[in-house]
């Protein structure tokens, strides 16, 4: 009884364990500088990567699949992607935390919205363009965010864990009494 109840909760704890779950990165921008006398931008937020690395030009990079926050206190609505245009934005381990394509991102009326590295720039300024109104150069900077709650895989586990370790210990609790009786 107690074997089968404890590959059972394996069997469930493999599975949990196996989903694809996202990391998240917490990311800020602030304008140094301007063009066109256009306002200075603030962005925060947070990128929502795939837990699968790829090389990205001899970088360890994640595709972003999702975007949340602000820019000027206007909420960022979601990642941008022209029609039929596979685009894929990657947030890298390297140097500078956006690869050279950058993320492209909609907030309110503001459409494709452009946030990247540009080369020759020191790794820790960033520019971002769009709607012909929005040009600045700006400091930025990432961090993994710090989860809350552990993920239910490993709260499964740890409940099995002692589960497993309550079991074998009764077990031989009663094993003993048995021998000695």
């Amino acid at each position: 009884m107690m074997k089968k109840l404890a590959l059972g909760i394996a069997a469930i704890a493999a599975f949990m364990s196996s989903q694809v779950s996202a990391a998240e990165f917490d990311f800020r921008f602030d304008t140094t500088r301007t063009f066109f006398d256009g306002p200075f931008q603030t962005i925060r937020g947070v990128f929502t990567t795939s837990d699968t690395a790829v090389d990205r030009f001899g970088q360890t990079a994640y595709a972003i699949t999702g975007i949340s926050g602000t820019i000027n206190d206007v909420a960022i609505s979601g990642l941008f992607a022209a029609p039929g245009d596979p685009t894929y934005y990657y947030f890298t381990t390297g140097p500078t935390f956006l690869d050279g394509s950058g993320v492209r991102f909609n907030a309110g009326a503001a459409q494709n919205i452009a946030f990247f590295h540009q080369d020759g720039v020191p790794a820790t300024e960033y520019r971002v363009n769009g709607n012909g109104t929005i040009s600045a150069f700006g400091t930025a900077s990432s961090s993994p965010a710090a989860a809350a709650v552990p993920e239910p895989a490993a709260w499964l586990m740890m409940i099995a864990g002692f589960g497993i370790v309550g079991g074998a210990v009764r077990r031989r609790t009663i094993g003993a009494t048995v021998a000695t009786g």
